[in-house]
């Protein structure tokens, strides 16, 4: 017996067309590539974490600095000089304040990124309440003069009462 009158809707179709399988390639690589920028994305946000536990490790570093040198606090020997964007280096007085602020400004040298100057830190004194700012840069790209602007870089800052 022949099927001369069969339509093509009643034959079964076996296997997959070549169509299918392309659709699924270019799904599954676009699946990946979603998992790849995310993967991206939190290793990004997790070093800046990390960059912000340290600026923050680094701020109660130099306030129990001060805590245990109350008579250099008191004296105003913590007190940093402001440069025109507002980070300085203290006094280079032999005190044990100086050597503080100096060690502290070493440690934020080693921990924070950025390079030339990039990463600093201020203190600011108002009677007993201390302003710590931690500023760094990011990321380790290369910043020409027109474009780099210190204001626009990340800080840390944090407020105690001494």
């Amino acid at each position: 017996m022949s099927c001369v009158g069969a339509t093509p809707s009643s034959r079964l179709q076996t296997g997959m067309t070549l169509v299918e399988v392309l659709v699924t390639l270019v799904l599954i690589s676009v699946g990946l590539l979603g998992v790849a920028a995310l993967q991206l994305t939190t290793l990004k946000n997790n070093q800046e974490s990390y960059v912000r536990s340290q600026a923050a490790m680094l701020a109660a570093d130099i306030l129990d600095r001060m805590r245990s040198n109350q008579t250099g606090f008191n004296a105003g020997n913590y007190d940093m000089a402001n440069d025109a964007t507002g980070f300085d280096q203290a006094g280079t007085a032999s005190t044990v304040a100086a050597a503080d602020i100096a060690a502290w400004q070493a440690s934020i040298n080693r921990l924070l990124p950025g390079s030339d100057g990039d990463a600093a830190g201020r203190i600011v004194r108002n009677g007993r309440i201390v302003t710590i700012t931690i500023r760094w840069r990011e990321r380790e790209e290369k910043i020409t003069a027109r474009t780099y602007d210190p204001a626009s870089l990340p800080m840390f800052q944090t407020r105690s009462e001494i």
